[in-house]
C-alpha cells in the first residue's frame, strides 16, 4: 500500500524547528516574566497568547519533518506506553489517509492502555469536587507551567489560578517526588513568592513589608495591615500528579502568615475525591522541558 504524503512536510524543516525552538524558549521566558510582574495580570496574559503561538509554531514545525503520514503515524505511536499486560495491537500506518486520523487513532490506543494500566488506576475521577467552587469556571481559570529556581536546576510547577468571590486560589501541579526532600519548605517558598509577586501587583506602595524585617518595623503598620488582609484571601492547593504505584491526589494546603511569608504547610486541611475538569485540562498540557526536548505529543496545539 503506498504511503500518503504529508500535506505538511517542509524539506527545511530542521531550520524551521530550530527557529521554532528558540522562538518558544524565548515566549517561555517572556512569559515567566509576565507572572513574575503579577499572575493574571494583563502583560502576563498576553504573555499567555505568546506562548500559545509559540508552542502551536513550534508543533507544526515538528510536523513538518515527515515526509508522509505514516512516519508521522509511526513516530506517534512509538511515543505511547506499554500496555499493563505486554499486549497492544499496532495500526497499519500506511492505511492512515490524514494527520487528524492519526491523532484520533492515537488518543484512543492511547486511552485504551491506560484503561488497563497503572496509571490509570491511581487517576482521580474528573468532577467538581463537593463543596469547592474554585476552579469550576474554565474560561475564568489560568494555567501554566512555570519553572522555579535555576533554569538547570529549578522545579518545574503547573500554576493554575482562579479569582473568585473575592479569593484568589491558586493550585500547584508537580510529580510525586519533584519538590524533593525538603516539600514543605519548598512548597511555602513557592506560595510566599506567588503572593507576594500578586500583593504587590495588587498593591505597589506595599514593598517596603517585603524587605528584611520589614514587616515588623512599625512605620510600615498601615501597610501591614494591608498586606495581611490581602494574603488572607489566598488560597493554596497542591495537585500530585499520578506515577506508578503512586496515586493522583488534589488537596487545600492551609498555611499560616507571618506577615511576610506563608509557614507550616497543613497537607490534609482538605483531601478530595475528584479533581476538576480545568485541573485535568492543566496537567495534560506539556510542560516545557517536555517540548524543548520534543517528548510532547506532535500535533499541533497539542
Amino acid at each position: 500500500m503506498a504511503e500518503h504524503a504529508n500535506p505538511h512536510y517542509d524539506p527545511d524543516w530542521a531550520a524551521r524547528i530550530t527557529t521554532a525552538e528558540a522562538y518558544y524558549t524565548r515566549a517561555q521566558m517572556l512569559c515567566d516574566a509576565a507572572m513574575g510582574a503579577g499572575f493574571g495580570s494583563p502583560g502576563h496574559r498576553a504573555a499567555l497568547d505568546r506562548l500559545t503561538a509559540a508552542k502551536n509554531e513550534l508543533a507544526a514545525a515538528r510536523l513538518s519533518q515527515f515526509p508522509s503520514i505514516a512516519e508521522y503515524a509511526a513516530r506517534r505511536f512509538a511515543t505511547l506506553e506499554d500496555a499493563e499486560d505486554g499486549f497492544a495491537v499496532i495500526p497499519n500506518f500506511a492505511a492512515f489517509t490524514s494527520i487528524a486520523q492519526v491523532d484520533e487513532a492515537c488518543e484512543r490506543a492511547a486511552q485504551h492502555r491506560r484503561e488497563g494500566s497503572l496509571e490509570y488506576k491511581t487517576r482521580l475521577p474528573t468532577g467538581q469536587p463537593h463543596g469547592l467552587t474554585a476552579f469550576g469556571e474554565e474560561t475564568a481559570v489560568i494555567s501554566t507551567w512555570r519553572r522555579f529556581g535555576p533554569v538547570d536546576t529549578g522545579i518545574e510547577c503547573m500554576v493554575t489560578f482562579h479569582e473568585t468571590a473575592g479569593r484568589y486560589h491558586i493550585c500547584l501541579a508537580h510529580g510525586w517526588g519533584s519538590l524533593r526532600h525538603n516539600s514543605n519548605e519548598i512548597f511555602r517558598r513557592i506560595a510566599t513568592q506567588l503572593a507576594r509577586e500578586s500583593i504587590m501587583l495588587l498593591r505597589p506602595a506595599a514593598a517596603p513589608v517585603f524587605r528584611p524585617d520589614g514587616h515588623r518595623q512599625a512605620q510600615n503598620r498601615a501597610l501591614i495591615r494591608e498586606v495581611n488582609a490581602l494574603a488572607a484571601s489566598f488560597q493554596f492547593y497542591r495537585h500530585l500528579l499520578p506515577d506508578h504505584g503512586l496515586r493522583e491526589q488534589f488537596s487545600r494546603v492551609d498555611m499560616g502568615w507571618d506577615g511576610a511569608s506563608f509557614y507550616d504547610p497543613d497537607w490534609s486541611a482538605a483531601v478530595y475525591s475528584t479533581l476538576p475538569e480545568a485541573l485535568r485540562a492543566a496537567a495534560a498540557m506539556p510542560s516545557p522541558t517536555q517540548l524543548t526536548h520534543g517528548t510532547a505529543v506532535l500535533a499541533p496545539g497539542g
